[in-house]
């Protein structure tokens, strides 16, 4: 339980519980955020990315960003990256309620992903392609105007709250943009 000033925190081991005073606490825990405070709803994005072999696409020199078929506003990347690899992605699906700790790419979206460089490279791939695989997690801010909207409609903009008790929670942002977040 965390407040302003400072929080109750429990061993997970012995079940102890003890206060630990703070002058202040900020709150940025990502996508668990909510769960720490009732003063944001948050609505997680699960972001996907491949690592393909880079001879598999041909050896690209240079990240490629192409808009991503049948999605007006939203693109395909491929990035090279360590060891000869190449990065691809990138989805945006909705994470549901229940937050893993390490979340994992569906299948469907391995499916979408390998779909779309297809249609926009001149080089195909398969599923056999598809060396590695990883997903992560985007804390985007509920907007209820927007309920029912998917989640890549939903804005990337990053929130500074101050709670009713005092608590500093930052939550929403990219990680292309956490300095000024900061």
């Amino acid at each position: 339980q965390l407040t302003g000033d400072g929080a109750r925190v429990r061993d997970e081991l012995t079940g102890g519980e003890l206060d630990l005073p703070a002058r202040a606490v900020v709150n940025a825990t990502g996508v668990w955020a909510g769960t720490l405070t009732s003063d944001v709803a948050l609505r997680p994005s699960r972001g996907t990315h491949l690592v393909v072999r880079s001879a598999t696409l041909g050896q690209p020199g240079a990240a490629v960003s192409v808009p991503f078929p049948g999605q007006p506003g939203r693109f395909l990347l491929t990035l090279p990256w360590l060891d000869g690899m190449t990065l691809v992605g990138l989805t945006d699906v909705d994470a549901g309620t229940t937050i893993p700790d390490v979340p994992q790419p569906a299948d469907a979206e391995v499916d979408q992903l390998v779909a779309a460089v297809n249609e926009v490279l001149r080089v195909p791939i398969g599923k056999e392609d598809v060396v590695g695989r990883f997903a992560g997690l985007r804390p985007l801010l509920t907007d209820h105007a927007a309920d029912g909207a998917s989640t890549a409609d939903l804005s990337r903009r990053h929130s500074v709250t101050v709670g009713t008790e005092g608590l500093v929670t930052v939550t929403g942002g990219k990680l292309t943009t956490y300095r000024r977040m900061a």
